[in-house]
């Protein structure tokens, strides 16, 4: 499988290429190309001797430099993104369908009416696929696709489904992850073990259309319904969600990427991340709170993106 879009270096329009299957990117304009290893330092994520290091190892580094005693350790490659197992996907499918149902009949009211209270639309909820469990459910790893384990008490761990909002989060035909927002508790999200580390909404990525990064989904989700015309909401699911060079790749598609992860510290941190990874990637932040915070406080998210892709078109250390 092989993407295009802009060169992050010299800004050719779709003369940059990227294999992350083979792990090669190059450009066919300023004819720089590599691996992951050699992208990290292209964009001054490494130095070269950490890339030396982590192509052939800290002895040949030490023998090569005359070192006596070790440098720091390069941090790793990112790791790989892959969806979970066809009997995890096959329940957790199951889940979601069930869960549909149940948010649209008697039993899931409640749950309806809070989504309606934060400012989803009816067919933004179910273009979506969100869905209810009205009730705690437990089930056998064996049945999800995993292996057995034994807590500290002794008995086998079991599949948590809380009760909650069900949110999946779909990749292709494949299903990377069930997230449960529970109605209270802490935290605030969980899914069923086993779960893939994806991106929300990155199929809809494509090089002609900038994009916007969020951590929750139901912030996509109300940018989608507000402004999907002109940008394409992405979540990550957590402020350390989605860091995989797959989701990297993908976004690099994109004429332009706005950070608008939280107006808090983690949301900074995030921001942080994510614009040294990404070179077509621009800061910007909610006002307040998160986006679908400012969408229920009456803030016009058009208007706001807006103005985002306007500070986004201009160089990026201007």
């Amino acid at each position: 499988m092989e993407y295009h879009c802009p060169c992050p270096f010299c800004r050719g329009i779709d003369r940059f290429r990227v294999q992350p299957d083979k792990n090669f990117w190059a450009c066919r304009q300023c004819k720089r190309s590599g691996d992951l290893v050699a992208y990290l330092v292209e964009t001054n994520r490494i130095t070269k001797a950490e890339a030396f290091k982590a192509r052939h190892g800290e002895a040949a580094a030490l023998s090569l430099r005359g070192r006596s005693t070790p440098a720091p350790t390069p941090p790793p490659p990112p790791e790989a993104a892959t969806p979970p197992g066809a009997i995890w996907q096959a329940r957790a499918w199951q889940v979601v369908a069930d869960a549909q149902a149940a948010l649209w009949s008697k039993a899931g009211a409640r749950a309806l009416d809070w989504l309606r209270g934060r400012g989803l639309h009816d067919d933004t909820i179910q273009a979506a696929s969100l869905g209810y469990i009205p009730a705690d459910v437990y089930g056998d790893r064996a049945a999800w696709g995993l292996p057995e384990e034994t807590g500290d008490n002794g008995k086998p761990k079991r599949v948590w489904l809380p009760r909650g909002v069900v949110i999946p989060w779909f990749v292709g035909r494949d299903l990377w992850r069930v997230n449960i927002r529970r109605p209270a508790g802490d935290p605030k999200y969980i899914g069923p073990t086993g779960w893939g580390n994806a991106l929300y909404n990155a199929d809809a990525l494509t090089s002609d259309k900038p994009a916007v990064l969020v951590e929750g989904e139901l912030d996509a989700l109300t940018i989608e319904q507000e402004a999907g015309d002109l940008i394409i909401p992405c979540a990550t699911g957590s402020v350390g969600g989605a860091r995989r060079a797959r989701w990297e790749a993908k976004l690099l598609l994109c004429p332009v990427v706005l950070a608008a992860f939280d107006a808090d510290d983690a949301g900074e941190d995030a921001r942080r991340w994510w614009l040294k990874a990404i070179p077509n990637g621009r800061y910007w932040r909610p006002y307040f709170g998160d986006v679908n915070a400012m969408h229920q406080k009456g803030f016009d998210l058009r208007a706001w993106i807006l103005a985002g892709l306007r500070e986004g078109a201009a160089p990026r250390n201007a």
